[in-house]
């Protein structure tokens, strides 16, 4: 998969957005100082929002970097794990809907 084979993975050093931090060497997430238990694919999906902070990807363009080009998984698995991620980094966390393109990581 793109990420995990570290092809497009992000710059070297902890991410942070607002209260959330993420580590891509250890692999490890935060949110507020306290542990966050991602799965791989919850990981790599959060690393790659976190890496382009700002910008809306589709949930093509999600599937295409996270799953990979040849991934065989419809557009709604891209919502499912979204919705995953927020339940664990809290509602409120910097992930945001862009109605009619997708989704956006707010710095």
């Amino acid at each position: 998969e793109a990420l995990r084979s570290g092809a497009a993975g992000p710059a070297d050093g902890p991410l942070r957005a607002g209260a959330l931090t993420l580590d891509p060497a250890r692999r490890t997430a935060s949110a507020g100082g306290s542990p966050v238990a991602l799965t791989a694919t919850e990981f790599d999906l959060l690393a790659f929002l976190m890496g382009n902070p700002g910008r809306a990807f589709t949930r093509e363009q999600l599937l295409a970097a996270v799953w990979g080009p040849a991934a065989d998984t419809g557009s709604r698995t891209v919502d499912v794990h979204i919705a995953q991620l927020r339940a664990k980094i809290g509602a409120t966390g910097p992930i945001r809907t862009v109605r009619g393109v997708g989704y956006v990581l707010d710095p």
